[in-house]
């Protein structure tokens, strides 16, 4: 009680749009990291306002603290303190592979065992959903009850009628059993049919807005869902389901009048046939806007001069491969000319810089594209200030690329050097880590197995300690002998994988 009067009731009197109910079924809701991070996730906040939508539900958010060794088994909840682990639902909401290990620390602060063969009864139903179960659900089978696939939307409500009807836990997997996008690691071996929500269930929007969010005091709205592109790396368009697009009407309907930031959520925003309708009536309002990366094959100087006057500085687009070529074989549909037009713009309109998104260590890769990436980014600092975030490739299943190779730490870390020593006095470099990228790699195509290692190290988690992990379990790079080739189209590889590796390539 003490850290949530220290700590959690300073955040919570800062809160707009905080939900305070109480009802006979307690839901608690997790997310397996800081506060800031949380309250930045849209899904996140959409799970929380449909639970307390339900009747006799309430529901309560919980985040993992800074210093979980010294909260273990009373981890409060930020509406009231309860401990988080006192409800009949426990879900957790997770966006990234790399918080795998977090998942288990928020289990294990919260008085819960993280193994979920060694709950009972007595336990509450620990609950996992958010884009990692969309990627790649299996790490997580042995720790969650239900592991939720898919569009919130559709499920939330299936999940609470469960909870209101069921005597008891098996009842409870009876009553969803079958259900689109629910997994249940006790009854199913494979991953089932994805929950999509209908047009009529959109668009996601925020319940709370607060200054210690990532997006401070932002308000999110969803312009689409889904991807009209066609890249063949990105999960967009897999895993959010068919491209959804909200009337401009919709979007401005949904933003509170006493909104000063509105941050518009979607994978191709620039895509999105009412962003200037919509971007223009805030600005016209004085309201900043703040956007993920513009496509730089659809910006104009109209769109342009929008998001300036909604106080965007810096201009940001991902070109996601170091070369034209490579480009065109993740069939990006972004050109070198697409990206010179989208510097220039950006100078002339007064913008501070322009920033590039990029990955490195893609199947074909090599020096030649390397070099590209260094000449081009000299040509664009030549227009305007260029700050460049580099991260390496990490292939993710249900997409083209599933048996990728990784391309390895070592010739990761050896073109970044390349890259930084070539451009430190030319542009911003920001680095992803290449061990890291290593261990995401590892979990984003993993299966139990990975979970186990995980749990063997939650407490003690570094690079050092997964090498151990893995090396105790047998873990081998099934995909490192496959071949990546420019002239083959993504997913058409030189294989050296199983059939087993083959058919998880959905």
């Amino acid at each position: 009680m003490n850290y949530w009067r220290s700590t959690l009731k300073p955040l919570l009197d800062e809160e707009i749009g905080t939900i305070f109910k109480h009802a006979p079924i307690r839901v608690t809701l997790a997310f397996p990291n800081r506060y800031s991070v949380g309250m930045a996730s849209l899904g996140f906040q959409v799970i929380y306002r449909m639970f307390n939508q339900e009747e006799g539900v309430a529901c309560e958010r919980a985040f993992l603290p800074e210093e979980p060794e010294s909260f273990r088994g009373h981890l409060p909840t930020v509406e009231t303190g309860r401990d988080a682990g006192d409800c009949e639902l426990f879900a957790i909401s997770v966006s990234f592979e790399l918080d795998l290990t977090n998942i288990i620390r928020t289990l294990d602060v919260a008085g819960l065992a993280p193994l979920r063969e060694e709950r009972d009864d007595s336990d509450p139903i620990v609950m996992i959903g958010g884009p990692f179960t969309s990627s790649n659900p299996y790490p997580l089978t042995p720790f969650a009850d239900i592991i939720a696939i898919g569009d919130g939307e559709q499920l939330v409500p299936v999940i609470a009628e469960a909870l209101r009807e069921a005597s008891s836990r098996e009842d409870f997997y009876d009553l969803i059993d079958g259900v689109p996008g629910v997994f249940l690691p006790a009854r199913h071996v494979h991953e089932p049919k994805w929950a999509t929500a209908p047009k009529e269930l959109l668009p996601a929007y925020s319940q709370i807005v607060t200054p210690h969010s990532e997006l401070s005091n932002m308000f999110l709205v969803e312009a689409q869902r889904g991807c009209p592109r066609p890249c063949t790396f990105c999960l967009a368009r897999t895993m959010y389901g068919p491209n959804r697009n909200n009337q401009g009407d919709e979007l401005l309907d949904k933003i509170p009048d006493w909104a000063t930031k509105v941050g518009l959520v979607g994978a191709a925003l620039s895509d999105f046939p009412h962003t200037k309708y919509v971007g223009r009536k805030l600005t016209e309002r004085g309201v900043k806007l703040g956007v993920s990366s513009i496509r730089a094959d659809t910006v104009d100087t109209e769109l342009a001069e929008i998001l300036k006057a909604g106080g965007l500085r810096t201009f940001t687009v991902a070109s996601d491969a170091p070369s034209e070529r490579l480009r065109r074989w993740l069939k990006k549909g972004i050109t070198t000319e697409d990206l010179l037009k989208t510097a220039h713009i950006s100078r002339d309109l007064g913008f501070s810089g322009l920033k590039v998104y990029m990955m490195i260590g893609l199947g074909p890769e090599n020096d030649d594209d390397i070099t590209e990436l260094i000449e081009f980014t000299k040509e664009l600092a030549k227009i305007n200030r260029i700050a460049l975030g580099v991260s390496p490739f990490v292939p993710k299943r249900h997409t083209p690329h599933f048996a990728d190779p990784f391309a390895g730490v070592q010739t990761i870390e050896k073109r970044l050097k390349r890259i930084q020593k070539e451009l430190r006095t030319t542009a911003e470099l920001r680095n992803v880590s290449a061990k890291w990228a290593w261990v995401e790699s590892i979990v984003a195509r993993g299966g139990a197995e990975i979970g186990m290692a995980a749990y063997s190290i939650y407490k003690n988690e570094s690079i050092a300690t997964w090498k151990k992990a893995l090396d105790e379990i047998g873990w081998h790079d099934e995909f490192e002998s496959n071949q990546a080739v420019i002239d083959l189209p993504p997913g058409q590889l030189i294989r050296g994988v199983s059939s087993h590796a083959e058919g998880l390539a959905v």
